[in-house]
């Protein structure tokens, strides 16, 4: 019910309904209060005019006789029926029996009621008539006492109430024929006074929905003076100073719009208030907003600045990160009038040029590190060889070896810094072609599971026993696979287990690799594929890793159109999947 004739008409029906409801149940419950209380008072004197004429005048031996005879000649007791009971409830005397074989038990709570010496009224009964069928009757039981207070009789008389339920039935008719006809009546004054509300605003509506499409040349005819009228007054000059204020913008806009539109950096202006007046979609990309209602106060907030930052005809300067792009800010202040001061932002996204020279500083201060370790120990060892410790050929050959290993990390690092250049350069050469996935698999456990043997760990390989046919370069996905098994052995304790196993889906072989080790936080899944990036940097400088080797086996990965899927929690263990497209 959107509507607001809808609204004034339900409103104005429920009204009138609720009025009518309230006033007709009013009137029958009333009218039927009223007739009760009327037969009431009327059986309660045909039963004190029986004791009267009949209880008081003779002995009990002629009760039914006196009450047939007052029955006929008494005008009063012409719609009643009259009852004589004993202290018993017995039927002593009735107007409508012939003899005392033809007395009728009556059992009504009014009868009880009286017995217990109390007059009682019983306006629902029940009764059998002359033709043997159950009437509806009001009855009025009496007591007559002795002169000990102790009930001597009880005078029953009952009227038949068919007429009275009738007259009430009659009368709840009426009132709902008339509330009926009250509704009609109703809805249609209802729609006729709604019309008169709300057919001024519809126009209103209608011109305003034209206004909001662009449509300014709108006016409405004003007729009368009340709040309509005045309504109507404040749309035309509203439409009026919109037309105009549209104009002067239109004509501002088309000054910067060539100029604005066509720039690489964002441009944003601000009127004296803080309401944007100005801005490209430059500007909007920039800071990723869709919202033309931003103010400078907005801006500011966004920024992490306050107004008071911002001098009056001055240029801030700043760089901030918007989700993850770096913008070069520069606020330009303005006074126009009355001192208030107008903005012009100015951006430009130099979120490459940063990114770049992080990536630079970050790999220098990397591949300096990386360098570094191994060029001290040999460098160490060296001097100490040329001091003397040659001629000791036992602590000369310890320290050879321990050159030895530092000469190799340095060429593992070559390599592998090698690889990644060929990888980011393109120019990477993989000899693909189709093979069996598992029988990879074979050949790196068994040339893993000497390695697990000394450090006191098992492999073990649950055998698909049926190929697994992938287009790769069986010497690179080897070297992904190696990595992982090397990685799992590396950070995992003596006696611990590292399980394989091989699946399918409908497009994807995996084969999956999981360790009970120390396993990784959940910070760290994102960043495990960073160059130079440790988990533990002490454990693994340690064990040799140069943070190279997931870097490596991910662009090896997506050269194959494959995946490498990582779940670990701390302290429990990491499974690492790799995905390859399947090959018939």
């Amino acid at each position: 019910m959107k509507s607001i004739r809808w609204k004034l008409v339900f409103m104005y029906l429920s009204l009138v309904f609720m009025v009518l409801i309230l006033t007709g149940t009013y009137i029958v419950i009333s009218t039927e209060n009223r007739e009760k209380n009327k037969a009431k008072e009327e059986l309660r004197q045909c039963a004190v005019y029986i004791n009267e004429q009949v209880v008081e005048q003779y002995d009990s031996r002629y009760f039914q006789n006196s009450l047939v005879n007052l029955s006929i000649v008494s005008s009063s007791l012409k719609n009643v029926t009259g009852h004589i009971l004993d202290n018993k409830g017995d039927t002593i005397a009735s107007s409508t029996a012939r003899d005392e074989n033809s007395f009728q038990k009556y059992n009504d709570s009014a009868i009880i009621t009286a017995l217990n010496g109390e007059e009682s009224f019983q306006d629902k009964g029940r009764a059998v008539d002359a033709n043997e069928q159950v009437t509806r009757v009001m009855s009025y039981a009496y007591p007559v006492t002795d002169d000990g207070g102790q009930v001597k009789y009880v005078i029953y008389v009952q009227m038949d109430a068919e007429s009275f339920y009738t007259s009430i039935n009659q009368t709840i008719r009426t009132i709902l024929i008339s509330v009926v006809i009250a509704i009609v009546f109703t809805i249609i004054l209802g729609f006729l006074f709604a019309n008169t509300i709300t057919k001024p605003i519809s126009v209103l509506t209608k011109k305003a929905n034209m206004m909001a499409k662009g449509h300014l040349e709108q006016k409405v005819s004003v007729k009368g003076n009340d709040e309509i009228g005045q309504l109507t007054r404040s749309f035309n000059t509203m439409a009026k100073e919109l037309r105009k204020t549209v104009a002067e913008i239109d004509e501002q806009r088309n000054r910067l719009e060539i100029i604005l539109m066509n720039m690489t950096d964002g441009v944003m202006a601000f009127d004296e208030i803080g309401q944007l007046i100005h801005v490209n979609t430059a500007a909007y990309d920039m800071l990723e907003i869709d919202d033309l209602n931003i103010s400078f106060k907005w801006l500011l907030k966004k920024l992490g600045l306050k107004l008071k930052d911002i001098k009056q005809d001055s240029i801030y300067e700043m760089t901030v990160n918007e989700n993850g792009k770096y913008i070069s800010t520069s606020i330009i202040s303005y006074s126009v009038k009355h001192d208030y001061n107008s903005f012009i932002v100015v951006l430009h996204d130099v979120t490459k040029h940063r990114q770049l020279d992080d990536m630079r500083k970050e790999f220098v201060a990397n591949v300096s590190h990386e360098i570094g370790t191994p060029l001290t120990t040999i460098k160490g060892y060296s001097e100490l060889l040329l001091d003397g410790a040659i001629d000791d050929k036992s602590v000369a050959m310890d320290f050879l070896k321990e050159i030895n290993v530092a000469a190799d990390r340095m060429k593992l690092l070559r390599d592998d810094l090698l690889d990644l250049s060929r990888f980011d350069t393109r120019v990477n050469k993989f000899n693909k072609e189709r093979t069996d996935l598992v029988e990879i698999a074979r050949g790196c456990i068994r040339q893993n599971k000497v390695v697990a043997e000394g450090r006191e760990q098992k492999i073990v390989f649950d055998d698909p026993l049926i190929p697994m046919y992938i287009y790769a370069d069986v010497a690179r996905v080897n070297q992904v696979i190696t990595n992982i098994i090397s990685n799992a052995m590396k950070y995992s304790d003596k006696g611990s287990v590292i399980k394989i196993s091989m699946g399918a889906t409908r497009s994807v072989y995996m084969l999956s690799i999981s360790d009970n080790g120390i396993g990784m936080p959940p910070e760290a899944l994102d960043r495990i594929f960073d160059r130079f990036y440790r988990v533990d940097k002490a454990r693994s400088r340690s064990m040799g890793g140069n943070g190279l080797g997931l870097s490596i086996a991910k662009e090896i990965m997506d050269a194959h159109s494959g995946s490498i899927d990582v779940v670990s929690q701390l302290g429990q263990g990491t499974t690492m999947v790799l995905k390859f497209p399947k090959v018939k």
